[in-house]
């Protein structure tokens, strides 16, 4: 597995990871991502297996305040500490650039990625209703970096 930061030339097999890994109403869509790539003060970092894209992160960082935007991993890329790798990025590449906590929402039944964040230190602060569309809440985690 390589770890690099995103290109415009990934954006293709950034959308199949999103529709590998998000129900229909959760994906990003093409100019979404587009705009992340392009964003400032943003870090997407891929990971490479085999010659392909094999998963995703997002971050985005404030002054002291970084956040874990997204995190894909490929079906047969799972189970692997791929996404603890990515996560460990970035957060290595926010507190970089000064910040101290990252913050993250994820869906409470999303049980392999609270897995993956519990690990890497998050813990659980509050809860966004409806913030996946009605009835689907969110549960924000943080950590200090």
């Amino acid at each position: 597995m390589i770890m690099a930061p995103a290109t415009v030339d990934d954006l293709e097999s950034l959308l199949g990871l999103e529709s590998a890994g998000f129900d229909a109403p959760e994906r990003w869509s093409r100019d979404s991502w587009a705009a992340e790539l392009d964003a400032d003060q943003r870090l997407v970092v891929v990971s490479r297996e085999a010659g392909r894209v094999g998963a995703v992160a997002c971050f985005s960082v404030l002054d002291e305040t970084a956040e874990l935007l997204r995190v894909v991993v490929a079906p047969d890329c799972r189970g692997r500490g791929t996404a603890r790798r990515l996560v460990g990025a970035g957060k290595d590449w926010a507190q970089a650039r000064g910040a101290r906590r990252m913050l993250l929402e994820v869906r409470p039944d999303n049980e392999p990625a609270l897995a993956v964040y519990r690990a890497t230190g998050f813990q659980p602060i509050a809860r966004r209703k409806d913030y996946y569309g009605t009835g689907r809440h969110a549960v924000v985690m943080e950590c200090e970096i």
